[in-house]
Formats: C-alpha cells, structure tokens, sequence
C-alpha cells in the first residue's frame, strides 16, 4: 500500500499533462501512487494517460463519461489506496519535495489535514489577492478553531493540502457533484469542521497556473449574475454541512454569517440590472428563510451592524435598487466599519479619474514606457512557461521512443 495517493482529475488538458504527471513522477518521495480519472477527454488526455500507465507502474488511468471535476475527485478518493490523499490539478505543478514534506508531516504529528503554500505562475497574471491568499504562516492547530476556518488561508482550494485518507472517509467528506462553481469552498468547510489536527506551513509545495483562458472559473467569471446565482447555492450547501457538523452555534455561527454575506453581498451590489439583483436577492432571502428563523440570525449576530443588512435581505420584498450602486459604501460601513467605507470610496473615486487618464492618455500619445514595458515582461514570462510545457511534451515523447512505448 502506497503512502500517498495523488488525484489528478483530468478533461482536455493534453498541453499540459506531461508537464503535470512528470512534475508527479519525479518526487523525492517516491512511495507514491498517482491516480488519474479521465473525465471523458475529447481531445487526448486520455490516451496520453494509457501511455504514461505503462512507463510507469504507479499511474493508475482511469477514464469515466464527463461527469464534472467534483465527480473525479471523488471517484479518485474511494480509488485511493493511500494512507494520505492528495489533488494536482492537471495544468498544475507539483514541487520536486511535495510528497516528501508531506509524508513528514503526518510521520511528525497526528494530523487530519496538512496545508500548505503555493505558487501562482506565471507571475505576470497574478494579482496581490491571489499572492497573499497563497501564502500559509507555519502553525498547528490541534483541533477545531473559528481562526483555522476563517483567519488563516486554508480555503478555498484543496489541492495545497494533504488528507489523511480515513479521515475524509470516515467523515463523508467530498466534493458536492451538484455544485459547478465553488465545490472546493463546501469540501474545504466540510473538513475544517471535523478536522482535529491541522498543520500549516509557508513553504511553496505547488505551482498554480494562472493563464489558461479556458479553465472553470475563467468561464464562470464572465456573467456577474450567474456566479452569485452559483454561489448562492455554495452558501446554502455550506450552512447545511456546517449545521450537519454541529458548528453552525454560538461564534462559529455568528463567523459563518459575516463570511456568508461578505462572499455575496458586494457582488450583488456589483450587479448593473436591476433584474438580475432582485433575483439573486429572493435566492438569497429563500435560502436564509429555509434554514434558520428571524430569531436565530438576531441571536448570533447580536450588537453587529451587519445584522440590518440581514434583516433586510430576510425581509427582502423587491427593493433591488435599494442594494445597487452606491449601496456597496453601506455595506462596507456595516461590515468593517465607516473608516473603511471612506477609504474605499476615495479609492474608487481615485481609480475612475486614473482610468479616464489613461484612456486619454492612450488615444493621445499610445500606451506609456512603463506599460509597454509591463506588455513585455508579461510576454516575456508567458512565452518561458509554453517554452517549459512544450519541452516536458517533449521529454515525455522522447521516453516513449526509448521505451518502445506508443500512444494509441
């Protein structure tokens, strides 16, 4: 039985998946075994994973009708021989000692969870946000704590983490096959409720490719209202498993609200149509309705300022215009404070004048020296990672001649 067992859910990702399988393939660690779940491929992913299953005994290829990334996770999880579980995504990267500081992790302590630092490449397309939410401090915590759930950055992703394998087993933990955007925040709540003892640690284990187009949440992102659709039903699936794990009281009840209404509100006031915004906000109100009473939400958010806001959104009676626009300053005064409201307001006010500056500036005189030279550096470090992908595609032709090996 191998100590670690790597997911891989894979769909038509056939540039990438040498670079990705390799990157597994070559650990220091090597007690390992990688489990790949073709999720009905179109293109050759399929095909390159038969290939990669007999040059090397420890890839398992599995090939499953498209049922969605959750439904492969999963399937990979009830495969998993191993005592401690993993998930690389197939466009991804997985450091050289990945496996080997995980397995010392768990060797180290009676741990539930290990999670651990990534990064974002190329650098050119990240973004503070992305940079910093990356970035895990080393800390343990020996069992559940509001701080693991909400303080530290431990969601939404699970592919910078380790599981022990029964652990996720004897919990019923997996991905929700019925959410499209945002299963990874259910799963990772899931497991932070019932984990006891969780590690963190800063040091980068995993590269997270930023540029592909085409990817999930690249799709998803591109209608406003269709994601908070979406992550309305995220939410409603996260109260549920949270209320089923019994933390859904006292603090951690009153932490999962501000979470609640801060993953939604500002989009919703992002919303231009008035429409859309009534509709996302009777979701909203329905799904608050279904599970808890008036009287719970006052209880747990007793003495914050925020509680209006649920009131008004529990009471919801088709005001949409009354959360648009300039609703957002509100919103922010009650959930951080009035400082914070003033801060974001001049900072907004600050970067429409720069963005009308730079229009002018553009249809006036072309792009600056400082930005042309930021178009560059961008091309520059996109063009070294297809340098990269391109020579491990190489590479892994290459070992297929020597092997006698042939793609069918």
């Amino acid at each position: 039985m191998p100590k670690i067992s790597v997911i891989v859910p894979v769909y038509n990702v056939e540039a990438y998946l040498p670079q990705c399988i390799d990157s597994i393939r070559k650990q220091t660690f090597t007690d390992i075994e990688i489990v790949c779940v073709n999720d009905g491929s179109t293109d050759r992913s399929g095909a390159i994973l038969a290939a990669y299953a007999k040059l090397d005994p420890r890839v398992r290829a599995i090939t499953i009708e498209n049922s969605g990334v959750s439904h492969a996770r999963n399937l990979g999880i009830e495969l998993a021989q191993g005592e401690i579980v993993c998930f690389v995504d197939a466009d991804d990267i997985l450091q050289p000692k990945a496996c080997q500081r995980i397995a010392e992790a768990f060797d180290m302590r009676q741990l539930d969870v290990f999670k651990f630092s990534a990064e974002p490449f190329p650098a050119c397309c990240s973004i503070p946000w992305i940079n910093d939410w990356l970035s895990l401090r080393d800390v343990v915590y020996e069992t559940y704590s509001d701080e693991l759930a909400f303080d530290e950055h431990t969601r939404p992703f699970p592919w910078n983490g380790a599981y022990r394998a029964q652990f996720l087993k004897d919990n019923g933990i997996k991905f929700p096959e019925d959410i499209a955007l945002g299963e990874d925040q259910v799963f990772c709540f899931g497991m932070l409720a019932r984990a006891h003892g969780v590690a963190l640690s800063s040091e980068q284990l995993y590269r997270y490719r930023l540029s592909r187009k085409d990817s999930a949440m690249a799709l998803a992102a591109r209608d406003l209202a269709d994601r908070v659709e979406k992550h309305i039903g995220v939410v409603g699936a996260v109260l549920d498993d949270w209320t089923a794990a019994g933390r859904m009281e006292g603090a951690s009840a009153r932490r999962m609200l501000l979470f609640v209404i801060d993953f939604l509100m500002p989009n919703i006031c992002e919303l231009t149509d008035n429409a859309a915004r009534d509709h996302v906000l009777c979701l909203f109100r329905d799904a608050l309705r279904s599970r808890f009473s008036a009287q719970d939400i006052e209880n747990w958010l007793s003495g914050e300022r925020i509680l209006e806001w649920y009131k008004r959104v529990y009471d919801y009676a088709g005001d949409a215009v009354s959360f648009s626009g300039k609703a957002i300053y509100g919103y922010i005064a009650a959930m951080f404070g009035y400082r914070e409201a003033s801060r974001r307001r001049r900072r907004d006010f600050k970067d429409r004048l720069l963005a009308r500056f730079r229009a002018w500036r553009r249809r006036h005189f072309a792009a600056s020296a400082d930005e042309m030279n930021g178009v560059l550096e961008a091309k520059r470090s996109m063009l070294e990672e297809e340098q990269l992908t391109s020579r491990a595609v190489a590479l892994f032709h290459a070992e297929l001649v020597a092997r006698g090996v042939t793609i069918e």
